[in-house]
């Protein structure tokens, strides 16, 4: 029985959420794949939205296209616009969160990754911040979907180690004594 703790799961996205923006901006600069960088906004829409709420999914995909267009170099809302229409995608699906089923959430996010990165690097090919489509889309968008995956499958296992259930009998307080229930007030 899956039970949905929403206080448990605002403060693990909120975590998330800190510790992405942190390695966004301290981290991801510094690794690359010939042109390409990890994307750790799409990767925290993707472990929000997927099973999450479709009234608050735009809103967790807005904020973190915002905080990614205002950390890098690319044009200022578009990151924005695609991840807010991602987040609703994403939630309106109805699957199941990405701890609950981790292969079927990793199935997922490849398709989802190329086509935000595809769509981004044809769209700076447009703008002019991309001097070729070869650039856009085999020295960005392709290495930085990989790279996406590879965050993304490192956020969903410890994601899914975290929230698994305690199993087994006597794992509450006392269980130090070996039993869970006690007779002290009969």
């Amino acid at each position: 029985m899956i039970v949905n703790d929403s206080g448990k799961n605002k403060r693990l996205a909120i975590i998330l959420a800190i510790v992405l923006a942190i390695l966004q901006i301290g981290f991801v600069p510094n690794v690359a794949l010939l042109g390409g960088r990890a994307n750790l906004a799409l990767v925290l829409v993707a472990c929000v939205c997927l099973g999450g709420s479709v009234k608050m999914a735009p809103v967790v995909g807005f904020a973190s296209g915002a905080f990614y267009d205002l950390a890098g170099s690319g044009p200022i809302g578009l990151m924005a616009l695609i991840l807010t229409i991602v987040g609703f995608g994403l939630a309106a699906m109805g699957r199941s969160r990405v701890a609950d089923d981790l292969v079927a959430s990793i199935t997922l996010f490849i398709p989802v990754t190329l086509l935000v990165n595809v769509v981004y690097g044809i769209i700076i090919l447009i703008v002019g911040q991309s001097s070729s489509l070869v650039d856009a889309l085999f020295f960005r968008a392709l290495p930085g979907s990989v790279l996406d995956v590879l965050a993304f499958f490192i956020v969903a296992v410890i994601l899914s180690r975290s929230s698994a259930p305690a199993s087994g009998f006597g794992k509450g307080k006392s269980s130090r004594r070996g039993a869970r229930f006690s007779t002290k007030g009969l």
